[in-house]
């Protein structure tokens, strides 16, 4: 791949020309010509193809013009003047067909849904096998739909061809780079969501059956985006009497390039690719509890948000309700991206097996406490709080804890009473337990739990 780097400022996005202007957003399918109205009307600046950014003078004159070239099913191929606030001379090419128009460019590039996303990788891979390694600006519309025709993904093709900017980026570096690295060929072909890739999740869960295991979930077992597979392969030889069986033959495929699952984040300047899941049992980290925050570090006390956060050796995941009045989950936070996460199920698992403990149910347990303690003020509910609160607060009266409890509501107190549970039986098992606690967790959120399958992550 050709360096310069000068490239990205000096490179212009693309414009909206007449043609590109009569299309639809290709993602929410708003007509662009109504975007742009609205844009002028509202007085916001739009993004220029050379950079920067002009705010367009509204004049009847110019929606009208606009309006007209809406209706009229002819003469779409001349651009339409108009003047900007910085009293320059524009035309409707010199704009960029940037986010707010069903593109990529600017921020708009990170906004775009996974489907859409993943499926330009598995297009992007394809071109790139077709006609080598090549810069970015090489991979046209017209070379990405012939591509297009030999992948099977989920978004349809002018979702495909309105990516840009970021994503589109991270889509070529990743082909790049999985290519030179030879996880992908020739031989192979993309899937996204497709019959093949579901049967490959159905093979999985009917292996966990044969194992008399309750299966984990898809992309707790195998995390891939998308997956390569080569021609010549058949799903029968993969073998299915267990679990153990299953992945064993899947490492193999994997060894062998001819069934590789793909796990893509947003590769911004050059992309790194990590193998897991390579040995059986699968290599797992080891972790350290090193600290439980009831609270923000700078600000807020307990009672400012409804979440927890603990903190271990190389990291800290977020516990927090996922929806409100939801079961607890806990994601890993890392810097640039979510970083996988573990339902209340699994908790409640790891809880029984390292602390010989049961935490509640969700609905039955947790939830229905913090309702009755919301509605009616429940004495018993009360004190199984107040019993793990004072656990880490134990200077403040239970009078000040109780009126400030009986403010809040049963979404925030069914929140808050989850991550309580989880927080205090750590605290009461620091040392070797609750190291074995966060390490399952964390290896199961990370996807590298003893049953996972074996992938390879592309990332920045």
């Amino acid at each position: 791949m050709h360096k310069f780097s000068g490239f990205k400022s000096l490179k212009e996005a693309v414009k909206l020309t007449p043609a590109e202007l009569d299309k639809p957003n290709s993602i929410t399918k708003e007509p662009r010509i109504d975007i742009l109205i609205r844009i002028i009307q509202q007085g916001k600046p739009l993004e220029l193809s050379k950079g920067g950014t002009v705010t367009v003078e509204n004049t009847p004159e110019l929606i009208d013009l606009l309006k007209d070239f809406a209706k009229s099913t002819e003469n779409k191929k001349a651009a339409i003047p108009f003047m900007g606030l910085d009293g320059k001379n524009y035309t409707t090419s010199d704009l960029s067909k940037s986010s707010v128009f069903g593109g990529g460019g600017g921020s708009g590039g990170g906004s775009l849904n996974t489907k859409i996303t993943e499926s330009h990788q598995c297009v992007m891979c394809q071109a790139m096998l077709d006609h080598g390694l090549q810069d970015e600006e090489f991979f046209t519309p017209e070379i990405l739909t012939a591509a297009y025709k030999k992948v099977f993904v989920d978004a349809k093709l002018d979702e495909v061809l309105g990516v840009e900017g970021d994503w589109f980026t991270s889509s070529h570096l990743s082909a790049y780079e999985l290519i030179k690295q030879k996880y992908i060929h020739k031989n192979m072909t993309f899937h996204r969501n497709d019959d093949k890739m579901k049967k490959i999740y159905a093979i999985k869960d009917f292996a966990y059956k044969n194992s008399d295991i309750k299966p984990m979930k898809d992309d707790k077992w195998n995390p891939g985006d998308i997956w390569a597979i080569d021609k010549s392969f058949k799903f029968e030889d993969l073998k299915v009497d267990s679990i153990r069986s299953l992945n064993e033959s899947l490492l193999e495929h994997f060894v062998n390039r001819s069934l590789v699952a793909i796990s893509l984040k947003l590769v911004r300047k050059s992309a790194k690719i990590k193998e897991l899941n390579v040995k059986l049992p699968p290599d797992t980290d080891d972790h350290k509890l090193t600290r439980i925050a009831l609270q923000g570090d700078v600000r807020g006390d307990f009672w400012s948000n409804k979440g927890a956060t603990v903190f271990y050796d190389d990291g800290k995941m977020a516990l927090k309700d996922g929806s409100p009045g939801g079961s607890i989950k806990g994601e890993i936070v890392l810097k640039t991206a979510r970083g996988g996460g573990a339902g209340w199920g699994i908790m409640q698992d790891a809880t029984r097996q390292v602390f010989g403990k049961k935490l509640p149910d969700h609905k039955s347990g947790i939830y229905a406490i913090a309702k009755k303690i919301a509605t009616k003020q429940d004495k018993k509910g009360i004190s199984i709080f107040w019993k793990m609160y004072n656990n880490f607060y134990k200077n403040e009266t239970f009078e000040e804890f109780q009126e400030k409890l009986l403010s809040k509501d049963t979404n925030w107190i069914s929140s808050k009473l989850g991550c309580l549970y989880v927080c205090y039986y750590l605290d009461l098992n620091t040392g070797t337990k609750s190291n074995r606690w966060i390490t399952k967790i964390i290896n199961y959120a990370g996807s590298k739990a003893g049953d996972s399958s074996s992938y390879v992550k592309v990332y920045t």
